[in-house]
């Protein structure tokens, strides 16, 4: 897929030493390197496109939240101990996530958290004529989206920050394309049918009808008492979780800039071309994360071993919302190979 998408285009850009491109240099330069005649390498089908997009929209979320995360804790960690460079707190700060979230919900505990957060996220010469209605409404928003990356990296019922460091540390993910979720209220015949109706009218729930990404990881510990394997299945609506990275990566973008400000106010040594990003503007109103695909599934788990000190398993199957978590309960013999049927006739 790189090889492919880095030849795009090369009829109309010119290459480093100013030539035109069009001989689809990036994958013939890859056959030559490697013996090989051009194209000796398959073409990539839709199939596998699909779940590897899937995959890096969701790698690309998780990675703007972390930052924005550290971000946040290093600039709040400075305000409070006066740093001499945030940028040396933000590379010799803590390493664990859970005490990165930690140290900056201490730091955003007392009466004046949302002040001090506005410090962080609104320009300096906006704030002079004081908090208005808009400056509060962009504080709420960037806050918000703040409190949801912080949610995509611990305390959730499914693995979510377990999966994205599974996609960045050797791929132990399966991502797929064709498995098809639903719950229906219409349990199947005796005869072992069920209509098509059930599986798609008012009283049926698709929880799987796009990419899905599927990992295997350690239950976290109950009570101090270590769990066994759970497979947790994400799925993944490329275009939200694209939208939920915009919103994340704008929050970092303000900040950014606020704390670049800062850093060069009053220098007169810097040269002409040393200056602090662009801000990129307040999102009056939203959106907010509960905007966005707030009633979709975000996925399921199931158990599959026992603690490795016995006992029975604590964290039971469930389908996971952004804010609900509904254990199931399995009763009776499972039933395999129902055939779906419309007007009688067998599909």
């Amino acid at each position: 897929m790189l090889l492919q998408w880095a030849d795009c285009g090369e009829d109309s850009r010119e290459n480093s030493m100013g030539q035109r491109g069009g001989e689809q240099r990036t994958a013939g330069g890859f056959a030559r390197l490697l013996g090989q005649p051009d194209g000796f390498f398959p073409q990539t089908s839709q199939g596998s496109i699909t779940p590897q997009i899937a995959t890096d929209a969701y790698a690309l979320r998780h990675h703007a939240a972390e930052s924005l995360v550290r971000l946040t804790a290093a600039l709040s960690s400075q305000m409070e101990e006066a740093e001499s460079c945030v940028w040396e707190t933000l590379s010799t700060g803590k390493n664990q996530l859970e005490d990165v979230v930690k140290q900056l919900r201490g730091s955003f505990s007392s009466e004046e958290a949302l002040e001090k957060f506005a410090d962080l996220v609104l320009r300096r010469q906006d704030l002079q004529g004081g908090m208005t209605e808009q400056l509060a409404s962009a504080v709420s928003v960037f806050a918000d989206w703040l409190d949801f990356a912080i949610a995509l990296l611990v305390g959730h019922e499914l693995q979510l920050n377990a999966a994205h460091n599974k996609v960045k540390h050797g791929l132990s993910v399966r991502a797929r394309n064709d498995l098809k979720v639903s719950f229906s209220t219409t349990p199947p015949s005796a005869d072992g049918t069920i209509p098509i109706s059930a599986l798609t009218g008012p009283d049926a729930i698709d929880v799987f009808d796009r990419p899905v990404i599927e990992v295997l990881a350690t239950a976290p510990k109950i009570d101090g008492h270590k769990q066994g394997l759970e497979l947790t299945q994400l799925t993944v609506d490329v275009p939200a979780v694209l939208a939920e990275t915009y919103m994340i990566v704008w929050v970092h973008g303000a900040m950014f800039h606020v704390a670049a400000a800062r850093h060069f106010d009053g220098r007169l040594d810097l040269p002409d071309d040393l200056y602090e990003p662009l801000y990129p503007g307040y999102p009056i109103g939203g959106p907010r994360p509960n905007d966005i695909s707030t009633k979709a599934p975000v996925g399921m788990r199931f158990p599959l071993t026992t603690p490795p000190g016995g006992g029975p398993v604590q964290r039971p199957a469930g389908i996971a919302y952004r804010d609900l978590f509904i254990p199931f309960t399995f009763t009776g013999p499972a039933m395999h190979n129902i055939r779906l049927v419309d007007n009688e006739t067998e599909m």
